[in-house]
Order: structure tokens, then sequence, then C-alpha cells
């Protein structure tokens, strides 16, 4: 036998063209043992591989390396790297993916009596590593765009919680100012002036970052909770204490209901920012009212909720308060703060949800399990 006449380029083509089908379908039967725990549909895993086929086919008939269509460079192994940078493949698997496709036409090859070599292997590896580059490519550059939009997202949050503190720390200012008399505030008026002028050059730093960060995206979580067990009342009633000069600002009077027994395990710190943001956002509603704050062990959670006598929620806007950017045109606020409460309840695999009635109040109830 003539194992390199046998082997010949235009006899390879011949049998790939024929055997194209199960090609793919050897391809199939590989990479879904290599991507089974991801439980991926048929054309999932199938979609573009036709054309990378056809393209390799066409190559071998011409006999030589063909130019890259279109399709190629634009189209099916740009599109296949970003997917699969969704499905949660990381690189390594993607190369994987093409590197069984050079196994597949060898063993249909091989199958049939005859073998990858030479100029062949030459073709097929020529256009599969093509396909590898611009894969991986495709696939980087959605990894770092992700990565880039989550951190100006976590910039955003981040300044959008300095708000809260900053006008507390306004309001606190101003209050101290009022308490002294006309002859210590000429000693000391100037310090005030400079406190006050800083804080608002905070403030306008903190704007310019918020408006320069936040754009309108789905985003994963930016919040990367790290877990402890902690008295629950303490926290928030240590944090209703830092606000006072918010809620008194609105004449809001803000009663800590939790068991002074309730532990929770999870991230203190993202938790107070939970509480703070759905307490900033009851204070604007229940001006001159009350907010109560509860929580209790249910089913191994914690199940917290904030409620406020206020005017409530309108309901055209019930089922969008969660959205990033999502605002009410009457009230003062960037759209962040219940965005920002969702993404930290969701990283701790909690829930969270808003109830109610136009006119009658609020309440926004968020659960944790509580499970280490």
């Amino acid at each position: 036998m003539n194992l390199q006449n046998d082997c010949a380029v235009e006899n390879l083509a011949e049998l790939f063209g024929r055997c194209r089908e199960e090609i793919i379908s050897e391809w199939r039967v590989r990479a879904g043992v290599l991507l089974q725990d991801l439980n991926l549909d048929r054309p999932t895993i199938t979609d573009h591989l036709p054309d990378v086929v056809a393209e390799i086919i066409r190559d071998l008939v011409l006999g030589r390396d063909g130019a890259l269509s279109s399709e190629h460079t634009r189209g099916s192994p740009p599109v296949h790297g970003v997917q699969r940078f969704y499905d949660g493949l990381d690189v390594g698997e993607v190369v994987a993916e093409y590197n069984l496709l050079r196994v597949a036409f060898t063993t249909i090859a091989e199958r049939n009596g005859l073998y990858v070599i030479g100029d062949t292997a030459h073709i097929i590896n020529h256009r599969i590593d093509e396909a590898v580059r611009l894969a991986v490519t495709a696939f980087a550059a959605q990894q770092a765009l992700i990565r880039k939009e989550r951190e100006s997202d976590h910039l955003a949050f981040l300044a959008h919680d300095l708000r809260t503190p900053l006008n507390a720390a306004s309001l606190v200012v101003d209050e101290l100012r009022l308490t002294l008399d006309e002859k210590t505030l000429g000693e000391t008026g100037d310090l005030f002036e400079i406190l006050r002028r800083n804080l608002r050059r905070v403030e306008e730093l903190v704007k310019r970052v918020l408006e320069s960060s936040v754009q309108a995206s789905e985003m994963g979580s930016s919040f990367s909770p790290e877990r402890r067990t902690f008295e629950l009342w303490p926290l928030v009633q240590r944090l209703i204490v830092d606000l006072r000069s918010v809620s008194s600002k609105h004449d809001v009077t803000v009663i800590n209901e939790i068991p002074r027994d309730l532990v929770m395990f999870a991230d203190a710190g993202l938790i107070s920012q939970v509480f703070q943001n759905l307490l900033g956002n009851a204070f604007k509603y229940a001006a001159r009212g009350r907010v109560m704050v509860t929580a209790a062990q249910e089913d191994g959670a914690v199940r917290c909720a904030v409620r406020d006598n206020g005017a409530g929620i309108p309901l055209e806007m019930l089922s969008s308060v969660f959205d990033k950017l999502a605002t009410d045109p009457d009230k003062e606020g960037t759209g962040l703060g219940l965005a920002i409460v969702k993404q930290i309840v969701e990283a701790h695999d909690g829930t969270v949800s808003a109830e109610s009635i136009h006119g009658s109040g609020a309440t926004f109830t968020f659960t944790i399990p509580n499970t280490r």
C-alpha cells in the first residue's frame, strides 16, 4: 500500500466532503463529554461547526490554505468565543473544543483507512488554528469589557453610598453650628466654613463620579461577600444613630424592632449598605412619618423588612424599582440605591422584593440564607 497516495489531499478532501455530517457528529460526541456539566443544548454546541468544517473542506479541495472568509474572520469563531464566555467556559476549554475538531477529522480518516498527514494536516491545522485565535481573542476582549464595566459599576456604587454619610455629616455640622452662641461662633466660624466648604467639595467629586460612571447595562454582581456571624440589632441601631440627622431633616421617626438576640451569617459591611439604602429611600417617602425595621429567623434564613407609612410607590414604578437608573421623577436620586440593594442581596444568594399601595406606604423585604 502506498501510504502517501492513499493520504493525498484530494483523497481526503473527497472523503471529508462525503462525511461532513459524520465529522460534526464525532465532534459533538467528544464536545458533549467535555461540556457535560454545562447542560448545553445541541444547537449551542454545534451552531458554528458547519461553517468551519466547510471552509476546511474547501481548502482541501483547493489544495492550499485558503484566504479567510468574512464569515470566518467576523462571524462564527468570534461569535462562538463570546458565547462561550457567557456559557461559563474558561479559555482553556474554548481551545479544547477546537482541538477536538482536529481529533474528529483524524478519527473519520482512520475509520476509512486514510491518515491525516503532510499537506492535509497542515491545511486542517491552519484553519483550526485561525478559528482558535479568533475565538480566544473575542473571548478575552469580552472578558476585559465585562471586567471594566463591573469596575465602573462598583465605583459608581461606592460613590452612591458615600452620599448618605456625607449628607449626614453636613447636617451635623449645621446643627452643631446652631448650638453655638455668637461669641463662640465668632471664634470658630471660619472653622465651620472650612469644614462645610470641604464637605461640599467632596460631594461635588462624588457627583462627578456618578455622572461619569453610571451607564445603563446588565451587569453581574460587583460584590463578593465575606461572610461572618454578627448580631443584627446593634448593626442597624448604629446605622439609625449615624443617620439621625438625615431622618430628623425629614421629620421621620425610626423604630428598630429587630430582636436583640438575632444573629446573621453574612457580610456585615454589605448588609449595612443594604439597610442604609433602604432607610435613605424610606426617608424620602415617609416625610413626617414613621419607618420601622424588623427581622426574624425563617426556615434557615433571616428575613428583614424596612416599612414606612409614607406616600408609597406609584404602581407603574413598582415592577422596576430595583432596576439601575430607575428613579421617581418627583424625588431626587440617581436610581442606584435599590439596584445596589438587589445586587448585594443576590450576591448572598438571597431574594428581595417591594410591596406598596400608593398613598399607604411601602415595604422592602429581603431574605438572606443563614447557613455557612
